[in-house]
């Protein structure tokens, strides 16, 4: 009972075997960049507050 060896080369790597690394780095940069607050728009002031209404608390002349 011999040992039977196949030798043959494998299929190459598929795009994706190539490349993932590379596309989940550039992925992570752009969500990192995202929650990072840097997605653009102009970011407008917060408003400032109004005055309200007060209430005098000087006593008045009445009469």
């Amino acid at each position: 009972m011999g040992v039977r060896y196949v030798v043959s080369e494998p299929d190459p790597p598929t795009w994706w075997a190539k490349n993932k690394a590379a596309v989940y780095a550039v992925v992570g940069l752009v969500v990192g960049f995202y929650l990072a607050g840097g997605g653009g728009g102009d970011a407008q002031p917060a408003p400032a507050p109004t005055p309200g209404p007060t209430i005098s608390t000087t006593p008045t002349a009445t009469g």
